[in-house]
């Protein structure tokens, strides 16, 4: 007699809600996704003990006949799917039809649903119906999941803690909220409210109700499309970061997804902006062809597939670089936030037609929008908050130094603003971009030394060096064999710091022998200049004379980027006439 047996159906299912259901966040996604298929527009979610006792999701959507709400729970039941093809075209969030029937096998569900004036409501226990009853709810779909775990108490004891439970759900719930703005959210644990959104449809101010205000006056629209992608949203600049990226939501086709390759294009977007232990809050839409993606990849529909990652990249990246390098970064002093007053005409009242615009947020206070506007261009007349064009090149700063405290940090103002400059991270910013534009010209200017520079190597260091010789002679470097694993630089750019040049050279060789096999031109220039500029610019603790202060400022407000060094220190901090009055006490 064989020894392979077909499982019950009982069994197959709790298998599977290991798949799909690991702790309390799963069931809530789950059940959520389900909503916001069924065309819900409020959608309640009620947590009893963070969800490990009872689970309750309310929504609005279309509901279920009696027929539908028992087939729900049969494992593979799905209204979403007909056929294979229909794999290839998905627009849903859910279409495997495996979570309610792995849910159902693991926990107590009580269904209420209710379509066409017939409500049904479902009891089922561990996966067996225990009954099919006329409902109580007039419209929409309620269901309850309860006691998750109780017949497998392997997987019970393998919750988290409350407040870890609890943080899940409320993480899972901004993201979902921040993906369909139009809906509106509400989650409770305990009888208390931990998120509440409008269902405005205006993702500003979804942001602004999951993240605060702080958070929201500081994020940048983005919107680009190419053949492949469309790509809207909004991204922080450099004055607010997390030491996680799990502020970064990416939405592809409605689908919240985590993508590895998608979180690395946005950090490299950020690569000299923020220090590398620093990441964005990140919101963005991405629609394409569902036939360029694959979601069916693994059982929580949460990591995706893009058979055109290089058109994705390139107008990723770019849309992102760009808006960065078209803000003002300026990181400001911390002032008490705003009263309601000042900061009400952002969000209220806004119709479809009038949402916020590309380029443009609204402040209702035309004194307080001038006060703490964002933005370099001290000779505009119309400054606009967040999002102002600079045209820094063709202007002189009006920013003029006034002394400098500590040896490090020197104090400048112009006529409604005080600035704070370090002087170092200044330095090396300016520095940094002009390295790196010297190593992106392909003329390179060489001058020959009167005295050659010798350096010595390992064995594997010397092949090392011969084997990228053209490429080090590219850079304007020439260099001669000098006896054993030693070699005689004769001539180097002219682009080195004076009195640096020795020190330079050998910090040149460092990095080509520190090089990966799979060499990348870009980030190799990128490399060079961030460690040349570190070591060549001037160092905390000293004194530099008023030309010197003047020049820095100057040459500091014609960088490209010049409100962080290239590791994302800040180089400059800005109090406004406004912050100064309000810490000391001089206005309300």
């Amino acid at each position: 007699m064989g020894v392979i047996k077909v499982m019950d159906e009982t069994l197959s299912n709790k298998i599977a809600a290991g798949e799909v259901v690991e702790r309390v966040s799963s069931v809530v996604k789950e059940l959520v996704e389900n909503s916001i298929d069924a065309k819900s527009t409020i959608i309640k979610v009620e947590l009893v003990n963070a969800g490990i006792k009872e689970i309750k999701v309310i929504d609005n959507g279309v509901g279920m006949d009696e027929t539908d709400a028992l087939l729900a729970f049969t494992p593979h039941a799905t209204s979403k799917i007909k056929n294979e093809n229909d794999l290839y075209f998905i627009n849903t969030l859910g279409f495997r039809g495996e979570a309610l029937p792995s849910i159902a096998s693991v926990s107590q569900v009580l269904l209420n649903t209710c379509k066409d004036g017939v409500s049904t409501s479902v009891n089922i226990k561990g996966g067996k119906l225990l009954s099919s009853t006329k409902g109580s709810v007039t419209s929409g779909t309620s269901i309850i999941v309860s006691n998750l775990f109780f017949n497998t108490p392997a997987r019970l004891k393998f919750l988290k803690s409350y407040y870890t439970e609890l943080n899940n759900v409320t993480s899972l719930i901004e993201k979902l909220s921040l993906s369909h703005p139009h809906i509106s959210f509400s989650l409770k644990c305990d009888d208390k409210e931990i998120i509440k959104t409008s269902g405005s449809n205006d993702l500003l101010k979804t942001i602004h109700e999951i993240y605060g205000y702080n958070v929201s006056k500081n994020m940048v629209r983005i919107n680009g499309t190419n053949l492949d992608y469309d790509i809207n949203g909004y991204v922080s600049n450099i004055n607010v970061s997390k030491s996680t990226k799990t502020h970064i939501t990416t939405i592809v086709n409605g689908r919240i997804v985590t993508n590895s390759y998608v979180n690395r294009i946005i950090k490299d977007a950020y690569h000299t902006f923020l220090a590398e232990n620093k990441y964005p809050i990140v919101v963005i839409n991405i629609d394409t062809d569902p036939t360029i993606i694959d979601v069916n990849i693994h059982p929580t529909k949460q990591d995706i597939k893009f058979s055109k990652m290089e058109t994705l990249e390139e107008l990723l990246f770019g849309l992102i670089r760009d808006k960065l390098n078209r803000v003002d970064n300026t990181f400001k002093a911390y002032v008490e936030k705003p009263s309601l007053r000042e900061t009400r005409g952002v969000y209220n009242d806004f119709s479809s037609e009038d949402s916020v615009s590309d380029d443009v947020t609204y402040f209702e206070d035309t004194k307080y929008q001038e006060e703490t506007s964002l933005s370099f261009n001290l000779e505009s007349e119309s400054l606009e908050y967040n999002e102002s064009e600079i045209e820094r090149n063709n202007q002189d700063t009006l920013i003029h130094p006034v002394g400098l405290a500590m040896g490090t940090y020197l104090f400048a103002n112009d006529e409604d603003t005080v600035y704070m400059i370090d002087i170092h991270a200044a330095n090396e910013r300016i520095n940094y971009e002009r390295f790196l534009n010297a190593l992106k010209n392909q003329n390179v200017s060489t001058i020959n030394l009167l005295f050659p520079i010798n350096i010595e190597f390992s064995k594997t260091e010397y092949l090392t060096i011969q084997e990228n010789k053209a490429f080090i002679e590219s850079l304007g470097i020439t260099f001669e064999e000098f006896g054993i694993n030693t070699i005689k630089v004769v001539s180097h750019p002219t682009w080195l710091l004076e009195g640096q040049e020795e020190e330079s050279v050998k910090k040149i060789f460092d990095l080509i022998v520190s090089m990966e096999k799979r060499f990348d031109r870009v980030k190799f220039n990128e490399q060079l200049a961030i460690n040349l500029s570190c070591k060549m610019s001037v160092k905390a603790n000293t004194n530099i004379g008023p030309l010197e202060q003047e020049m820095l400022i100057k040459r500091l407000m014609k960088c490209e980027f010049p409100y962080t060094c290239p590791h994302g220190r800040p180089t400059i901090i800005k109090y406004t006439k406004y912050e100064l009055e309000k810490l000391f006490k001089r206005v309300n």
